[in-house]
């Protein structure tokens, strides 16, 4: 096919609907033409280190926008004596590519490992960029996200990055993890030491944490956040669970994917929080009380009142919240 006609035909294929397909839905034959239909690049950011080893690169905005790339969540890296293994990849290509530069500030080190932490998108669609940059690079995720983004996952989450960013992420290339932690796992990689750790449904049936030993510092995925988000494939009570085993390993430093880094005040009140509306859901429920009926009760809460509603998402998202720990408690019952 002569250069120009590949051209049409490319433009044909992503331009009217690069909303709808991945560039992994095309035959890659034209890896050069492809490049010029690729979205725009992330503007840098620079990496925040929240402990010795481990870093992170902040989110531009609390949800994904066109003006913000869909660049939503922390992309953590802890830099080893053998290697710098990154914690989730950011919702494109353009992310992960952005995140490169980043880390190749900080070190000369190359990209050993890579953790997905959960099957959102925001967690996995820069993948590509660090099989382009480092070819043997692993990928590693709990089996449960490798199962639910060969089930369609994965191109769902394409869609809705690709929509909410208005298109931005062109270019990127679904990438799936393909080697699996269960939990329990320890890396032994020179002067570092990192334990994941699988507690259950929690924001999802698939997330892991990342314990860096020597640090005394948790990567912790969107197991906990200053943030009222998706809460539909997860569990209150798998949450609850899990924030107090957390609480009782004595770390130091907790790194979220959504807000800042913290110390144990990040896992206390993302505790109070899911506690107190998961208690607060059941007590009302037995009283007869619909979901929207407890909205308002639940916000006069003090704690709602003076800390969660400084959360980002908190009054758009706290009823569906509500609604959702509603139906978990009825469940409960048998």
């Amino acid at each position: 096919m002569p250069s120009q006609s590949r051209r049409q035909f490319l433009r044909n294929a992503l331009g009217l609907s690069a909303g709808l397909i991945g560039a992994s839905a095309l035959n890659p034959l034209y890896a050069e033409e492809l490049a010029e239909f690729k979205g725009p690049a992330v503007p840098d950011v620079e990496a925040v280190q929240a402990s010795k080893r481990v870093y992170y690169v902040p989110a531009m905005g609390p949800h994904p926008t066109p003006d913000n790339y869909a660049f939503f969540s922390n992309p953590n890296f802890i830099v080893t004596e053998k290697g710098v293994v990154v914690v989730d990849t950011g919702s494109s290509v353009q992310i992960g590519e952005m995140i490169l530069r980043q880390i190749k500030k900080v070190t000369d080190k190359p990209v050993i490992k890579v953790i997905n932490t959960h099957e959102h998108g925001d967690h996995w669609l820069g993948n590509h960029a660090f099989v382009q940059a480092y070819p043997d690079v692993e990928i590693y995720a709990h089996p449960n996200c490798r199962k639910r983004l060969k089930s369609g996952q994965d191109e769902f989450w394409f869609n809705f990055m690709q929509t909410n960013s208005d298109n931005k992420i062109t270019g990127t290339v679904m990438t799936l993890p393909d080697q699996e932690l269960t939990g329990g796992e320890v890396w032994e990689l020179g002067d570092t030491t990192l334990k994941i750790h699988y507690f259950g449904k929690v924001h999802t049936a698939s997330d892991l944490t990342v314990e860096v030993v020597e640090d005394k510092t948790m990567v912790m995925g969107d197991t906990v956040m200053r943030r009222i988000a998706n809460m539909a494939d997860g569990s209150f009570q798998g949450t609850i669970d899990a924030l107090k085993q957390v609480k009782a390993m004595n770390l130091e430093t907790f790194v979220p994917m959504h807000g800042a880094h913290d110390d144990i005040g990040l896992i206390e009140d993302g505790l109070n929080f899911m506690e107190l509306l998961y208690m607060r859901v059941g007590e009302l429920y037995d009283e007869g009380l619909s979901d929207y009926e407890m909205k308002p009760i639940i916000m006069d809460e003090p704690f709602m009142k003076d800390v969660a509603s400084q959360w980002p998402g908190y009054e758009d998202t706290l009823g569906t919240f509500i609604s959702v720990a509603m139906q978990e408690y009825e469940m409960s019952l048998f």
